[in-house]
């Protein structure tokens, strides 16, 4: 099914200078380009693997002001501007918030229900203008869309007292300290890692495990990568670090076990929801950058391939690596 925008409108925040101006008029959403430009970014939200997964804390006042929506009381149009009021008063709060559109809509997808809330921060375009043949570039600002991203955002479930959401953000420096605003300040939130952050985490725990207990050796390495891919589309996406393990350290019982400890600590639990995209975009490629500014780049499972690809590791930490069979195109 495909995603639904229900209802949709606009409003301008300014925590400096000219006054907001919040709308009480919702966009034409049967217009083409109120469509096109609210799918694209609801779009982009659900399907972004950075996305992360939170829950309201009790005291927050955008639960509270969704949950009343949620629950008949208050009207969508009554909604969208109290909660913009509240992005508001952060950004008068701390002048460094630069003005913003904030676009809010009642979305469905898949038989869920969704309040989107979405940042829009402005971008400077260029264009020409031309009056009786007198041509002249000019400036202007402009929401982003083709390029440009949206950094702060989220999906509220309308469905039932837990309201889950999906958010991505960034963090801003404010009074001196890095501030995930939009979470904490804002939404007043508690969040999970995004599947994108818990792929990268479990890279960074192969390569410092690789480095203690391999002396970095790049075939073993690659083979974590190749399994984890391996798991990845065998299971629809989960992953299982205790089925990688198994398949990584046939050989070396204490070396499985110790592997599978050192995620536990590091928060990885036992079975991962990261889906195939992400595994693949994470895992499935293997580098080797040397020293000297050499860097290799190959198909991780390449590196069980004797006949396509040769990896020596010595003694010295260097490596010598031999490609094989090699066809041009």
């Amino acid at each position: 099914m495909a995603i639904k925008i229900k209802k949709a409108i606009l409003h301008i925040l300014r925590g400096d200078g000219p006054p907001s101006v919040f709308s009480h008029t919702e966009l034409d959403i049967e217009s083409e380009t109120c469509e096109t430009f609210v799918l694209k970014h609801v779009k982009k939200l659900i399907n972004n693997p950075a996305t992360r997964t939170a829950l309201f804390k009790t005291d927050s006042a955008i639960y509270k002001l969704v949950g009343d929506y949620q629950n008949g009381t208050t009207y969508f149009k009554e909604t969208s501007v109290l909660t913009a009021q509240k992005l508001e008063e952060l950004m008068v709060r701390f002048k460094k918030l630069p003005p913003c559109d904030l676009l809010i809509a009642h979305v469905a997808n898949k038989g869920t229900e969704y309040l989107a809330i979405l940042k829009l921060g402005y971008q400077e375009v260029y264009a020409h203008r031309s009056k009786d043949a007198d041509n002249q570039l000019t400036k202007y600002t402009a929401l982003p869309f083709s390029s440009g991203k949206v950094e702060h955002a989220c999906l509220i479930g309308l469905d039932g007292a837990a309201m889950p959401i999906h958010l991505i953000e960034k963090p801003e420096v404010l009074e001196g300290t890095n501030t995930l605003y939009f979470s904490e300040l804002f939404l007043e939130c508690e969040s999970s890692p995004s599947k994108k952050e818990q792929a990268q985490l479990i890279n960074e725990i192969n390569n410092e495990f690789v480095q203690e207990y391999y002396e970095n050796n790049p075939k073993i390495t690659a083979r974590i990568r190749t399994a984890l891919v391996a798991e990845a589309e065998a299971e629809e996406g989960f992953v299982s670090i205790d089925n990688v393990a198994a398949t990584v350290f046939t050989e070396n019982e204490e070396e499985k076990t110790q592997y599978v400890s050192t995620l536990r600590d590091a928060g990885i639990v036992a079975d991962l929801p990261l889906g195939e995209r992400v595994v693949r975009s994470q895992f499935a490629t293997q580098r080797i950058k040397g020293d000297n500014g050499i860097e290799i780049k190959f198909p991780a499972p390449l590196a069980a391939d004797e006949d396509e690809l040769e990896i020596t590791p010595h003694p010295d930490g260097t490596v010598t690596v031999v490609i094989k069979r090699l066809r041009m195109v």
